[in-house]
């Protein structure tokens, strides 16, 4: 269940709905979580963080089970199903909706429903405006809430550097603190993505939105950014609503020394794009 950032996040205009619209590059990263689904007695749904278990009921692996209960009549009864979470939570990582899609598709085949891919994101749309990406998660550009994908080429090739502050953000919060937005067009990302030459010219195109209103509220994320630029990164941005901030750096940058001193108590996990 793999976990994703945001290359860019432009906030658009608020819907009718109240949800803002986006458009962002989704990029799939090599950190996971690992769900694993087992016969037993009786219908269970544990989680592991930092070697300890935690029995849980409301969770979105919870409502993702209920949702295709519901809707095809399966037998959960004697399912027990382990998360071993690796990827922060309410981090801007995708965690969740990473674990929703992953529990659809492993339901999809452990019950042989047979849905296609399409089935499979009408019912993730269900589920949050992220989880459809996940289902087959590749380089995309995302609009709309988060449910128009559309992937894109991304053929530049680094190490990533995540670093998370040891607290969370929830993207409901940080939503409330958008205040003056200004209306504007979208980028073209995709035709940008295949016009840049080389990962340093990002700086110059790609900007969260979100750094505007949560920067002021937490000062140490704009700290870890431009840490990261000192500590040599080509691009650094905080991902989707915080709290995580990343640095994509040349491949096979020796950064480990430096880290401790810089990022002190804080959670450094080192990364790449899915291929």
């Amino acid at each position: 269940s793999y976990a994703k950032i945001n290359l860019g996040l432009e906030i658009l205009e608020k819907r009718p709905d109240g949800y803002h619209n986006i458009y962002s590059i989704f990029l799939p990263i090599t950190l996971f979580d690992e769900i694993h689904f087992k016969t037993a007695s009786k219908f269970t749904i544990t989680i592991e963080l930092n070697n300890i278990e935690i029995p849980i009921k409301e969770n979105i692996i919870y409502k993702t089970i209920k949702l295709i209960q519901n809707k095809y009549k399966i037998n959960i009864n004697f399912l027990h199903i382990h998360l071993v979470k690796r990827i922060p939570i309410g981090a801007g990582l995708g965690g969740g909706s990473s674990n929703a899609a992953t529990t659809l598709l492993a339901l999809n085949k452990l019950f042989k429903l047979n849905l296609a891919k399409e089935q499979l994101i009408e019912l993730a749309r269900q589920l949050g405006a992220d989880v459809p990406f996940f289902i087959d998660p590749k380089p995309a550009v995302v609009s709309g809430i988060g449910e128009i994908i559309e992937p894109v080429d991304f053929p530049f090739d680094f190490d990533i550097l995540l670093i998370y502050p040891n607290f969370s953000i929830s993207t409901a919060f940080a939503y409330s603190l958008i205040q003056n937005l200004v209306q504007k067009e979208p980028t073209n990302y995709k035709k940008l993505v295949q016009s840049l030459k080389d990962i340093s010219d990002f700086r110059q195109y790609f900007f969260n939105d979100f750094e505007n209103f949560l920067f002021p509220r937490y000062p140490i994320l704009k700290e870890i950014k431009e840490n990261l630029y000192k500590l040599g990164a080509k691009f650094a941005s905080l991902s989707g609503s915080g709290s995580t901030i990343y640095g994509f750096f040349s491949k096979n940058t020796t950064l480990d020394g430096t880290l401790a001193s810089r990022f002190q108590s804080m959670l450094c996990l080192k990364t790449n794009i899915l291929k």
